[in-house]
């Protein structure tokens, strides 16, 4: 196989790598967003969250929420484990987009 692209051609190769990549991320976020306000959602219509009420020293009000990774709402909604399954089948892709960007600027530099 041969690596006598042209500058030009690869640069080409390189834009495009970058705008799926950037569009890949916009997506990632968007769907990472709504599962996070989803999973709010849930913990707030919950009854089981009576224990994150307690009043502490660093939080007077006794609010706040952490996003734990891996987390699942209690409802089991097929669309949210779709999301979440669809975010990280694009995270798949946009790291190996990142991986062949990496190999087309060593065959570059070569």
């Amino acid at each position: 196989m041969k690596w006598n692209m042209q500058m030009e051609e690869i640069e080409a190769i390189l834009e495009k790598i970058w705008d799926l990549h950037d569009k890949l991320s916009d997506a990632i976020h968007s769907i990472s967003r709504s599962h996070f306000l989803t999973s709010i959602k849930t913990l707030t219509n919950s009854s089981h969250n009576q224990n994150d009420t307690v009043v502490t020293e660093t939080t007077p009000d006794g609010n706040g929420f952490v996003f734990v990774k891996d987390f699942r709402p209690q409802c089991d909604d097929v669309v949210v484990d779709d999301a979440v399954h669809e975010a990280k089948s694009l995270n798949a892709i946009r790291t190996a987009l990142e991986n062949l960007e990496d190999q087309l600027e060593f065959f570059h530099m070569v």
